[in-house]
């Protein structure tokens, strides 16, 4: 009986030993399964980091600049605004069809040499990103499109590249040559968004235009492999033209948003250096026929009439400023003569009145005589009668 006892009992402890064996071998069979799966996880979201997602995220939060990265390049190295970046770039259209494609193509960020749409997001994207841009049509090429390459209104994509980005020379340390050849290109940019009806864009392409070209602190140096030589009066007077050019295109981009003072500003600064450029002229004449100085605008014509005789557009806009300061004139005139016949009108009345105020004393006083004598009788009739 004791030794089945014991049986039972070592039975028992071989159960209870088996099961929690199992139970053991069950948590670290589960805890392996676990390590496993999560390094599994850990790779797979490593690679999905190193090699980007299928997600687009919307970087406006309005859905009109999607981005989908491709490859991530390195944390922290954003380019910041003026600074350049080299870039590859596809641009395609929806159905797949490439518009333009270059390689190690340099951009000024926050300059507007690309569209809105690829500009904005250079600014967000780190050095050796490559990634996939979706851009609505107002950030991309708008309501004109491109030429016979992309219609109006129409979304593009673009397969984007950052290589490498570098800080830009300040326009102080520039030569001459170079602030001419930078000055320029912005200026064509400031060009092309002006033909596009982008007349804010275009003003600020022409203001960073002017950085280049405006007299900076430290004076100009003229490229040369002689040291200490001067600049020639050639150089400055050709940078000075092309000052002038900058202004002038600044000002008929400030015209078309009704910009009049700041228009007129820079008009003058181009009167100030060329005081018979005709086109000046003319569009200092359409400011102050805005601003409603007829006889300044007229003044301006007629002296660019004299510089370019025969110009359809300066007649014509001579003729239509002489048929409003006619009609003011008439304007004017009507309303003296309103004027005058009213103060005519108020001193007849005062005549009248005038006149009229001793006949009414005489009729007032004989009305009163005629009253009392007509009292005094009814009295003496009720007093003896």
């Amino acid at each position: 009986m004791y030794c089945i006892s014991k049986c039972h009992a070592l039975y028992s402890y071989s159960s209870i030993a088996y099961s929690t064996g199992i139970l053991v071998s069950f948590m670290i069979g589960s805890l392996i399964f676990y390590n496993i799966s999560s390094t599994e996880k850990l790779n797979h979201e490593s690679s999905n980091e190193e090699e980007g997602s299928d997600a687009w995220e919307d970087i406006l939060g309005s859905g009109s600049l999607l981005r989908q990265i491709i490859t991530k390049g390195k944390p922290d190295t954003r380019p910041q605004r003026l600074q350049n970046c080299l870039i590859n770039f596809e641009c395609t259209l929806e159905n797949g069809t490439i518009i333009e494609k270059k390689e190690k193509f340099k951009v000024q960020v926050g300059d507007y040499e690309v569209v809105q749409g690829l500009d904005l997001a250079l600014g967000l994207m780190n050095e050796g990103e490559h990634c996939k841009l979706k851009v609505e049509s107002r950030l991309a090429y708008g309501h004109k499109g491109l030429e016979n390459l992309i219609p109006p209104d129409t979304n593009v994509i673009f397969d984007v590249e950052l290589l490498s980005v570098e800080t830009d020379d300040e326009p102080e340390n520039l030569n001459i040559e170079q602030r001419r050849i930078k000055g320029n290109v912005k200026r064509e940019r400031g060009n092309w968004w002006y033909s596009r009806g982008e007349n804010q864009l275009a003003i600020q392409c022409y203001r960073r235009a002017l950085d280049y070209l405006d007299e900076v602190e430290g004076g100009i140096q003229y490229p040369t492999s002689e040291e200490n030589l001067e600049v020639s009066d050639a150089a400055l007077q050709q940078l000075l033209e092309d000052r002038i050019n900058v202004s002038n295109n600044m000002a008929a981009a400030q015209l078309k948003l009704e910009l009049y003072d700041a228009a007129l500003q820079s008009l003058q600064t181009v009167l100030r250096c060329q005081p018979d450029n005709v086109k000046a002229l003319f569009r200092k004449a359409r400011v102050y026929k805005a601003k409603n100085d007829i006889q300044a605008a007229l003044s301006c014509l007629k002296k660019a009439e004299k510089l370019l005789p025969n110009d359809a557009d300066i007649v014509k806009e001579i003729l239509g400023l002489e048929k409003i300061k006619e009609k003011q004139k008439k304007s004017e005139k009507e309303l003296a003569r309103r004027m005058f016949n009213g103060l005519k009108s108020d001193k007849q009345m005062d005549k009248k009145r005038k006149s009229s105020l001793p006949k009414m004393l005489t009729w007032v006083t004989i009305g009163t005589t005629v009253a009392v004598g007509l009292a005094g009788l009814a009295l003496y009739r009720f007093k003896f009668t």
